[in-house]
């Protein structure tokens, strides 16, 4: 039979939810008296604790913020330096003369099909990608989605695509320059201005709450639950601890939509990255090199760092370590700096690669799937299946206020009322608590107001594995 995982992952579904809280039938169902025992209470799969995505990814960092409301921003420019595309083929068939380029929609308007602002200018010097050869713009029509430009060429040539024939194709490349041909006392010319954009999110709520009776408290049982606890509400504050850790990371990575809802939720640093970021596609359980050239290219068009971390689901790290292991199979595969030195890329499971002046640290990341976090295996489809997100290394400085921030951030909304840098709050009350009820059981609870951060997602990528 050809090789199969017989028997994988189990454990399905988790953990128990208890509405009423814990009470004395906890007891009955693991039958807790027994003659002989491991007083410690095993991890049946695996270390449980969640290590956040921020502690991963060693140099990006947690932000603490302090607002009125529970809406955070942050500013972006645009590129420097402007382009447009031929709208339509024009005929250039005398050399030296002026032609009318009509610029493409939306492509040529840095407010999308609005299409009342453009990067061209009078008297400036653009060049035609295919060819290089350049124009100056004599007149511009500022029709709305539909600019005009009167282009005249520099030299006595045609204003065509390639070098042969007498068309500009629809398409070709318009890149911008200043006034290179200023000439004897010339006068100021019109103004470029990188375009600004302003990215706001908010902080969503998240909830977690443990409850245990009198009795549930105050039976002994035989179980270490951790740090000499005997008593089993413990391991119910444990599950808290780990679930309000992983509902943070999940809120932050995937985001919680809330159209359809009166609550407020957050946009997730995949959601963002997906829209504003770049994607990269590989046939799943066949990564070539030519797809660490395709993410290459692109990084390096979008102004990337040198440094990158890559979560990944394990699918897509078992094809990238199939392509590495056997074209290097001398060993090209080293631990680096991973935002440290190599023992601690090694303790966070980072491996580097480096190629076309990027350097690349891969991790396989828990939280992708299904198998490792919730103990079973998807039949119906995994939309994180193959799945990689490439972070960027470094910081980035604020358009707006100068400020100099990590890429991408968890950003914290700070209650005033509570101790300034206390991402959770954490309270309890109960018949044995200074806060008193009259029902004999105790309550915890926690809270945590959390959103995220990316700035220039441009320079994120997401790397997916398709079926064909």
């Amino acid at each position: 039979m050809p090789s199969a995982i017989v028997r994988g992952a189990t454990g399905q579904p988790g953990p128990i939810a208890y509405p009423s809280g814990i009470t004395t039938g906890i007891f009955n169902e693991l039958n807790f008296v027994i003659p002989d025992y491991i007083p410690g209470i095993i991890a049946k799969y695996g270390n449980s604790s969640y290590a956040l995505v921020m502690e991963l990814l060693g140099r990006s960092s947690v932000e603490t913020v302090n607002t009125t409301t529970n809406t955070f921003s942050h500013f972006e420019k645009g590129r420097p330096y402007g382009s447009g595309l031929v709208n339509a083929n024009v005929t250039s068939d005398t050399a030296g003369a002026a032609i009318n380029i009509t610029l493409k929609s939306p492509q040529s308007y840095n407010d999308g099909t609005t299409g009342t602002q453009s990067p061209f200018l009078l008297n400036q010097v653009v060049k035609i990608r295919s060819n290089g050869r350049k124009f100056r713009v004599t007149a511009i029509t500022r029709t709305t989605s539909a600019f005009v430009i009167e282009a005249t060429p520099l030299g006595l040539y045609t204003l065509i695509t390639g070098t042969s024939g007498t068309t500009l194709n629809a398409g070709e490349g318009l890149e911008t320059f200043g006034n290179q041909l200023a000439g004897e006392s010339s006068d100021s010319q019109g103004t470029m201005q990188q375009k600004m954009y302003r990215y706001d999110n908010t902080a969503t709520v998240l909830r977690a709450s443990t409850k245990a009776s009198d009795l549930a408290g105050m039976n002994k049982t035989q179980i270490d639950f951790g740090g000499g606890n005997f008593y089993e509400p413990a391991l119910a504050i444990q599950t808290m601890n780990q679930n309000m850790m992983m509902d943070i990371e999940d809120a932050v990575m995937e985001g919680v939509p809330y159209a359809n809802t009166t609550a407020t939720g957050t946009v997730g640093v995949i959601p963002a990255v997906e829209a504003r970021g770049s994607e990269i596609d590989y046939v799943q359980y066949a990564f070539a090199i030519g797809d660490f050239q395709n993410l290459t290219n692109v990084l390096d068009a979008n102004g990337g760092p040198r440094e990158y971390h890559f979560l990944q689901d394990l699918k897509q790290r078992q094809d990238i370590n199939n392509l590495l292991f056997g074209v290097y199979k001398n060993g090209a595969i080293s631990y680096g700096s991973a935002g440290g030195d190599a023992v601690t890329s090694a303790a966070y499971g980072f491996n580097g690669f480096s190629t076309d002046t990027f350097n690349f640290f891969f991790h396989r990341y828990k939280g992708f799937g299904a198998e490792a976090t919730f103990g079973y295996v998807p039949t119906q489809g995994d939309y994180r299946a193959f799945f990689g997100l490439a972070v960027p290394q470094g910081t980035i400085v604020d358009a707006k206020d100068g400020a100099t921030r990590p890429q991408l951030q968890f950003v914290y909304q700070q209650n005033p009322d509570i101790t300034a840098g206390q991402k959770i709050y954490s309270w309890d009350l109960g018949y044995t608590k200074a806060t008193k009820t009259t029902i004999a059981e105790n309550k915890y609870e926690q809270i945590a107001y959390v959103g995220s951060r990316v700035l220039a997602a441009e320079q994120f990528a997401v790397l997916k594995g398709i079926a064909s």
